[in-house]
């Protein structure tokens, strides 16, 4: 069978069927059975969702506590924490969440008293911080909570082998570390107490 000429009078070159549309007439070193092609339309294993609202849920409490710490930083320059730690809220703050009003006549009450504005503000704010860790407003014992239902269903959900000299479970040939909440020391550490420089 002769090849039909192009335009130039040579030859034209054979053309391969288009294969776009079917993977059958590619060759691969490996096979998808039928249970896994489902199981694959299904999206991803639950053991992997329950990981990734985990490190949500922490990521979530992080930030939380990053809002607060600022926040509280803002209200000892404001002079708006009294001598327990708690925060007194003003109504006129401003777009940014200062309250201009409180923080000139807490710098007039500073002046007149003679007092060190920043070595105010740290101590009001140190106070303000402790009260906010040791009350447990950040949500530490419910972040808790939820870790160890984590710790309890995600080695059986996620099927992890154990290592038969220790015992211990493995994910992803690694010993699997259970999830712990952050106490009051690792909290100081990432979020310390201020001190006037």
């Amino acid at each position: 069978m002769k090849r039909p000429l192009d335009q130039n009078g040579k030859h034209a070159k054979a053309l391969a069927p288009s294969r776009a549309l079917s993977l059958d007439s590619y060759s691969f070193n490996f096979s998808v059975s039928t249970a896994q092609r489902l199981q694959a339309y299904g999206g991803p294993p639950a053991h992997i969702l329950r990981l990734k609202s985990m490190e949500e849920a922490v990521e979530r409490f992080y930030g939380v506590l990053e809002d607060r710490y600022a926040g509280l930083w803002r209200s000892a320059a404001a002079g708006n924490i009294d001598d327990d730690g708690r925060e007194r809220r003003q109504t006129l703050l401003d777009d940014e969440g200062r309250d201009r009003i409180g923080e000139l006549q807490h710098a007039r009450t500073l002046f007149r008293e003679r007092r060190d504005a920043l070595q105010d503000r740290c101590a009001a704010f140190n106070r303000a911080w402790l009260r906010y860790l040791d009350h447990d407003f950040a949500g530490v014992a419910k972040l808790a909570a939820r870790m160890q239902s984590f710790n309890e269903v995600f080695p059986v959900e996620a099927d992890l082998a154990i290592d038969p000299k220790t015992g211990a479970y493995l994910w992803m040939g690694q010993a699997w570390q259970p999830l712990e909440p952050p106490g009051r020391d690792e909290l100081l550490e990432r979020f310390p107490l201020r001190e006037p420089v």
